[in-house]
């Protein structure tokens, strides 16, 4: 695995996804290190001087792709003094430093697997999202719960994929309903499913069972409170611990 190195990067683009929550692209002065789907990077937006002391940060999943070596993509949303500060400071054409990979929520990519996120917690994923590829994936299914339509990330991206991977499946959770959203989701030719409310997996398949092959290696990615709900449900319904791995991004 790579070394983990310091590099200096412009912000060059800002999204405004709305509820306070951002997607930044970041072009690097350098190639960044060879990294997998799942590791994470420390942002910092202090000063740096390569001779002195590495300053506060704040680790955020990478969510571009680990074949795009000029890129780098995160996404977050402001809950703390940190990410309060980021959105005050970033500005396009501004300077960040950035340091990786690190991070040992690496998805196997040889097996099936059900990917659960909530909020930002999709940056984890989108990388082995995008990289699926029509014929030989693993089955992969997805399930994302977010506050509103408006917030699914990467949306695009993953619809697209949906059309065109046979063993992809999308599960949107919202909790807010929006029956123009769930129309438009229904008129796709290969739709996902979409439900009200906060991820349940009782909503999802019966008591017993989960959403996905008990061989499968389930993903969560999101709020510590719904990852310890979820993989304490997960277990119940017959998952092994060690085919339940989490992400705590806060």
């Amino acid at each position: 695995m790579s070394q983990p190195r310091k590099i200096r990067c412009t912000v060059e683009a800002i999204t405004d996804h709305g509820e306070r929550v951002y997607t930044v692209d970041l072009a690097p002065r350098t190639a960044v290190p060879a990294f997998r789907a799942g590791q994470f990077l420390h942002l910092t937006v202090d000063p740096y001087d390569p001779a002195g002391f590495w300053p506060e940060s704040r680790v955020f999943s990478i969510a571009s792709s680990p074949h795009e070596r000029r890129q780098l993509r995160i996404c977050y949303s402001v809950k703390g003094r940190y990410t309060t500060l980021m959105e005050r400071t970033l500005q396009v054409g501004g300077e960040v430093w950035v340091k990786l990979p690190y991070g040992d929520f690496i998805i196997d990519e040889q097996r099936d697997a059900v990917l659960i996120a909530g909020g930002t917690g999709i940056s984890a994923f989108t990388a082995l999202l995008e990289a699926l590829a029509p014929q030989g994936s693993p089955a992969v299914t997805l399930v994302y719960g977010v506050r509103t339509p408006g917030l699914l990330l990467f949306r695009e991206m993953m619809l697209r994929q949906l059309a065109a991977v046979p063993k992809l499946k999308l599960v949107f959770f919202t909790e807010t309903a929006d029956a123009a959203f769930a129309q438009q989701m229904s008129a796709l030719p290969r739709a996902p499913r979409c439900l009200t409310g906060r991820i349940d997996l009782a909503a999802l398949c019966p008591p017993g069972s989960a959403p996905g092959p008990a061989t499968s290696v389930f993903y969560l990615s999101g709020p510590p409170v719904m990852l310890k709900a979820l993989a304490t449900d997960l277990q119940t319904r017959g998952i092994a611990r060690e085919n339940i791995r989490t992400d705590a991004w806060e």
